[in-house]
């Protein structure tokens, strides 16, 4: 409103010779003013001389003109709002790529830990079984020799076999892993070894093998249990 008030002002001013040597340039059948004469008015319909049509002219100059700022003031919000939701969307994609570099960066260093474990336990093969024993170079039993490689990147397992059983985290023989634990007994756990992959373990066997890398499945598998993420 307040544009449409100025413009009829400004307008009926020009027309009537209070702002002289005024043009207005052919818009919308327009063709002129100047010298606060009237050459030729036409917006739409033709006016009649005298102040009614100055003023009708003037009113529908205005309507033209807030039109004009309305419809820009509205493109302009509606710019503003898909601009913003393209920010949204770039905000969203690139905490959706750092989500997912976070956790391939955790699963590769999951995989590592895994594997370190098992690089750290094969150098042991050909050593020694001791029964009771947990020495990785002097002699350790099944249970004693996962305890001690555990125990070399910060594991707390239990002594015995079965108890280490009871505090892993179990999980199917398909879903198993390098640095997985397999137990196995046959109405109850009397052996643990250690998977490497490819379907083998790495365990303190008997007095006469010593500890060796062997099939997974050399005997039936009682559970799979798990100390590592």
């Amino acid at each position: 409103m307040f544009y449409k008030k100025f413009a009829a002002v400004v307008l009926s001013a020009v027309l009537v010779g209070v702002i002289p040597s005024v043009v207005f340039a052919d818009v919308d059948g327009v063709s002129a003013v100047s010298d606060g004469d009237v050459e030729e008015l036409s917006i739409e319909d033709d006016f009649s001389d005298g102040a009614d049509s100055i003023s009708a002219f003037a009113s529908a100059l205005a309507d033209k003109t807030v039109s004009e700022v309305q419809g820009y003031q509205e493109a302009k919000a509606e710019a503003e709002v898909i601009a913003q939701e393209r920010l949204e969307a770039e905000a969203a994609a690139e905490a959706a790529r750092k989500a997912e570099e976070e956790r391939k960066a955790a699963e590769a260093a999951r995989l590592e830990m895994r594997q370190r474990i098992v690089d750290f336990a094969l150098q042991f093969v050909g050593n020694p079984y001791v029964y009771g024993g947990t020495s990785l170079t002097n002699g350790a039993d099944c249970s004693g020799f996962v305890m001690s490689v555990f125990a070399e990147f910060g594991y707390e397992l239990p002594r015995v076999a079965a108890a280490q059983c009871s505090a892993s985290e179990k999980k199917s023989v398909a879903d198993i892993e390098a640095g997985d634990l397999v137990f196995y007994g046959d109405g109850g756990i009397d052996h643990v070894a250690l998977y490497i992959g490819d379907g083998k373990i790495v365990h303190a066997s008997t007095a006469a093998t010593g500890i060796k890398v062997s099939d997974y499945d050399y005997r039936a598998p009682a559970a799979v249990g798990s100390f590592v993420e």
